[in-house]
């Protein structure tokens, strides 16, 4: 049998991921990654490696979780930004944990829950990403920086099936999580409310995040003043709601300026781009392209692909044309590059 080390939280996606791999004749050991204070985690995952017999290793990471997600989520809302954490997270944390304890405990393969796929590419001697079956749950977004080291020793369960086909296999294997609600995008943030976690956990060690909730000036493209914010970080691309504005038309955020406290307001239209740059440009193949390629990009995770034309910059940067204008991309967020169900890569959306 080939060992293989998951990534078990408890939750119904990892659990019933580790059930199909035993079922597959594979000798599996889970690993829950202990990442913050509070996290339901560990007990979870213990629980239901007792269901199904087999090790469960706790491994505490709340230092190193700290400092490159923790940290990374601040310093972008502090710079007026929208961060990814879980794409940061993944080749950071996650599969660099499962990659070592795989060499520490000789196994040949890491396996998740993420609803996505991998196979080997004979013609081109590359492993492939692959987006998951379910297109509602298709998490190959997050994934676009994982390397080939990571990809010749993956496993992804779950990469065919659906959400409902995982839950009524959970329930027929009598799996503790089958009901369980889906976990929040932000592990670290129970309760949703981001806002609440930027003021009151980060406002002291990170530069600038104080002043992210000083009060401000909106205006408009052209500097003329409109009224006053709160504070950047209460604010986002394309937010229209709660602005504490009565202006007569409805405006929308189409800026954050955090260098001058301003949050820039205006009509929809201004929020459609069709020529959108990124930086810090990463391909599963390992290498960076060198020519001009027709693509089509997810700007956010449950986006639908879009049509572009990605031209490589210097640098790792990158210019993204897309054939019909896109609403609201966002600073900080993942532009991601597919070639039908392959991904290629993702960049980060610039200013």
């Amino acid at each position: 049998m080939k060992k293989v080390i998951l990534a078990l939280s408890g939750g119904v996606d990892s659990s019933y991921a580790a059930w199909l791999l035993r079922e597959q004749g594979y000798d599996v050991e889970g690993l829950c990654l202990d990442l913050f204070a509070g996290s339901g985690a560990p007990a979870a995952a213990l629980e239901t490696g007792k269901k199904l017999g087999i090790k469960v290793t706790v491994k505490q990471l709340h230092q190193v979780f700290h400092q490159e997600v923790r940290d990374y989520f601040l310093r972008t809302y502090a710079a007026g930004q929208t961060p990814n954490p879980c794409v940061v997270c993944n080749p950071a944390i996650k599969f660099a944990a499962l990659l070592q304890e795989a060499e520490e405990r000789g196994a040949e393969h890491i396996a998740t829950g993420h609803y996505a796929g991998c196979r080997y590419d004979r013609e081109t001697k590359q492993y492939l990403l692959l987006r998951g079956r379910d297109e509602k749950k298709d998490q190959s977004y997050f994934l676009y920086r994982l390397g080939q080291d990571i990809l010749q020793r993956v496993l992804f369960p779950l990469g065919d099936m659906t959400k409902a086909e995982v839950r009524e296999g959970a329930a027929t294997a009598g799996l503790p999580s089958a009901e369980d609600r889906d976990s929040q995008e932000l592990c670290f943030i129970p309760d949703g409310d981001y806002r609440r976690y930027l003021f009151e956990e980060g406002s002291g060690d990170i530069p600038g995040l104080a002043s992210a909730f000083t009060d401000g000036d909106f205006i408009d493209e052209s500097g003329t003043v409109l009224g006053k914010h709160r504070g950047v970080a209460w604010y986002t691309i394309g937010q229209r709601k709660n602005l504490g504005l009565a202006l007569g038309v409805p405006l929308y955020v189409l800026e954050i300026r955090a260098h001058s406290n301003q949050v820039v307001l205006g009509k929809e239209d201004a929020l459609y781009k069709r020529e959108i740059p990124t930086e810090d440009n990463h391909f599963i193949n390992g290498k960076q392209a060198e020519e001009a390629m027709e693509v089509s990009v997810k700007l956010r995770s449950g986006a639908v692909p879009a049509k572009a034309v990605f031209t490589p910059l210097p640098e790792g940067k990158g210019r993204l044309i897309f054939e019909k204008p896109q609403r609201a991309a966002a600073p900080g967020q993942s532009a991601v590059y597919y070639a039908g169900c392959r991904l290629l890569g993702g960049g980060i959306i610039q200013a």
